[in-house]
């Protein structure tokens, strides 16, 4: 098998010497065409500039909100109303809407040809810029935005004038977030107000009702209050039973430490139902009233903290709404190019040199062949007669 490959291959070399010349013409040809073919079509030239990678920049929340507030790390890393990163800039750069401007700025409708044609759809013409530009993330994270043009200085233009479009749609995104958000945060601090005004006034209500100004301080000094009257009491219950196990029941200081203990009864009683004064509360409806108390509190801290939440972010918006800092920062501008990157004469030419070889083997191999099966008259020959004939290439 292997000698029958190696002599097909022999076989297939004799039969190209034996018509060097024709094959080496036929070569020629091909590379004529190649040549002529990368002189004829149009130069094409690319510029390129490149956007320096954007940082990753706090918008201010970071440093207004305090520690204080449980979610403050959560906002932070969301830097509400910072700046774009890369993946927005390449939407923007690659999107309809800049296609639409860079075209009507430059007129490339005109310069495209499109207007030579009878009729012709807005897509195709995008179509045909966007295949003229390329967005691209190097390897250091910066964007490329480069355009090719027949017209070197226009393929400058258009990709400086890409960067500036960039930066003005940026800007007035970035504007209208801001202003949208400024707009709810506004609406949400007044509805917030409102609930925080609500939930002060039942809390002092609570407090005006029952005497609640400072309720750890106030049930302090009520249990001190009650437990000085405990004591005085256990006082005079010793004392008369001293006096008792003496003199009697009859005793007349007896009946003198019995008055004062009533009298410490009475005060017991009124500091666990009615308290004492307007600040020492009453203890028997303490921990139900510190319940509630309770709850009233916590709605405020939370109103309270919700509106000082709702107002950084409010003071924020405020903020990006009123800067006029530009977000993109341009590395390099486009140059007006001199070389051109289009027609590469030398890959066309080494195309069609190869292109050319494959045809004229093919042609004088086949040629050979066919030769051999017609001075045979083979089954196959009469076969490609019968099919010719049928197709009308001979007559019958």
């Amino acid at each position: 098998m292997e000698d029958s490959g190696k002599k097909g291959l022999l076989d297939l070399l004799i039969v190209l010497l034996e018509r060097k010349w024709l094959f080496a013409g036929g070569v020629l040809v091909f590379c004529a065409a190649g040549v002529v073919i990368s002189l004829v079509l149009p130069k094409s030239y690319t510029a390129t500039a490149v956007i320096l990678k954007p940082a990753a920049k706090m918008s201010g929340l970071g440093s207004l909100l305090g520690k204080e507030l449980p979610i403050s790390g959560l906002l932070k890393s969301m830097d509400l109303g910072g700046g774009s990163d890369a993946d927005n800039f390449m939407s923007i750069l690659e999107s309809r809407r800049m296609a639409r401007v860079a075209v009507d700025r430059f007129d490339l409708v005109h310069h495209y040809g499109f207007n030579k044609r009878k009729k012709y759809y807005v897509e195709d013409l995008l179509k045909a810029f966007n295949k003229s530009t390329k967005v691209v993330e190097n390897d250091y994270g910066n964007i490329e935005v480069s355009v090719t043009d027949t017209n070197p200085a226009t393929a400058a233009a258009i990709a400086n004038f890409m960067l500036e479009e960039l930066d003005t749609i940026t800007y007035v995104l970035a504007k209208e977030s801001a202003k949208n958000s400024r707009v709810f945060f506004e609406e949400r601090l007044s509805l917030i107000k409102q609930d925080l005004d609500t939930a002060t006034r039942r809390l002092t209500a609570f407090q005006t009702e029952n005497n609640y100004i400072d309720l750890e301080h106030q049930t302090k000094s009520s249990v001190e209050a009650l437990a000085h009257f405990e004591a005085e009491k256990m006082g005079l219950d010793l004392e008369i039973g001293q006096l008792q196990s003496q003199y009697g029941d009859g005793n007349q200081r007896i009946a003198e430490l019995e008055k004062q203990k009533s009298v410490i009864v009475r005060e017991i009683g009124k500091y666990m139902t009615a308290g004492g004064g307007n600040l020492i509360i009453a203890l028997k409806d303490a921990p139900a009233k510190s319940v509630q108390y309770g709850y009233l509190l916590r709605d405020v801290k939370i109103q309270e903290s919700l509106y000082e939440f709702v107002l950084q972010l409010f003071e924020q918006a405020k903020f990006s709404e009123s800067n006029n800092v530009p977000s993109v920062q341009v590395l390099e501008t486009a140059q007006v190019p001199q070389r051109k990157t289009r027609p590469k004469r030398a890959v066309i030419t080494i195309v069609f040199f190869f292109a050319g070889m494959c045809c004229m083997t093919t042609y004088i191999a086949g040629q050979k062949w066919f030769g051999l099966q017609k001075s045979r008259d083979s089954a196959v020959y009469r076969k490609a007669g019968r099919v010719a004939g049928l197709l009308g290439m001979r007559k019958r």
